[in-house]
């Protein structure tokens, strides 16, 4: 059950909010098409869209490597080798969890910022809006980063490393949810991100800056959960 519950958060949900991505940027791009004039819509770089594309399917890349380096740790949970490995189960579960939450909300986040923004993606203001896309990533890296420090939490306890209490686990489980609820704040940035609309020296100041108070959540969520993990 574990090794199914891992599989579906760290490669199911993220595809499926990827590609939900990719259709409604389709859908933006054809509805651009038909606004522009023929000769306007060949100037801009269909390679940037490209690009998106392709980058925005790192959580599912991404997914794929630890849902492979989390294998054996998932073999352990499911054969109840013992009763210490088991306990692990509903850790390895949240920070999954956490993973699959940071995905959907930093592609929510940037497939908002480019479908608001896509005129000026794809045209002379593509080095503006591209800061704004890559501030949500930093949600998905720091997910990244915690769920590997539970991946060797579980390793060093099939080592033979005892298992933390159950008070410990609780707080890094704790952690780990107020970490996946702080990375809304990602498309909630990108939402207000968008009203400023002229992206001009002082205009893209105040889109970046809002963009970066969504971090702050984040930020605030990675230390806690590090911290608990630390504990463990």
């Amino acid at each position: 059950m574990a090794g199914l519950q891992a599989l579906i958060l760290l490669i199911v949900i993220p595809a499926i909010a990827w590609a939900v991505a990719l259709l409604v940027l389709r859908s933006a791009r054809a509805e651009l098409a038909r606004e522009s004039a023929p000769e306007s819509a060949q100037e801009r770089s269909e390679a940037r869209m490209l690009v998106h594309l392709g980058y925005s399917g790192t959580p599912v890349l991404l997914g794929l490597v630890l849902y492979a380096l989390a294998r054996p740790g998932l073999d352990a949970i499911d054969r109840g080798s013992s009763g210490g490995v088991v306990r692990l189960e509903p850790l390895v579960l949240w920070a999954s969890f956490a993973y699959a939450f940071a995905s959907c909300s930093t592609l929510a986040a940037q497939t908002w910022i480019v479908k608001s923004r896509l005129r000026a993606f794809l045209g002379s203001e593509f080095g503006r809006v591209l800061p704004l896309w890559v501030v949500p990533a930093t949600g998905l890296i720091f997910a990244l980063i915690l769920v590997f420090l539970v991946l060797a939490y579980v390793d060093s306890v099939l080592a033979g490393v005892p298992v933390a209490s159950d008070s410990a686990a609780s707080g890094a489980i704790s952690s780990f949810q107020a970490f996946a609820l702080g990375t809304v704040a990602f498309p909630v940035a990108a939402g207000f991100s968008n009203r400023v609309r002229d992206l001009n020296q002082r205009g893209f100041m105040r889109a970046i800056l809002i963009m970066e108070v969504g971090e702050l959540p984040v930020l605030v969520g990675l230390v806690q959960t590090f911290l608990a993990l630390g504990s463990l």
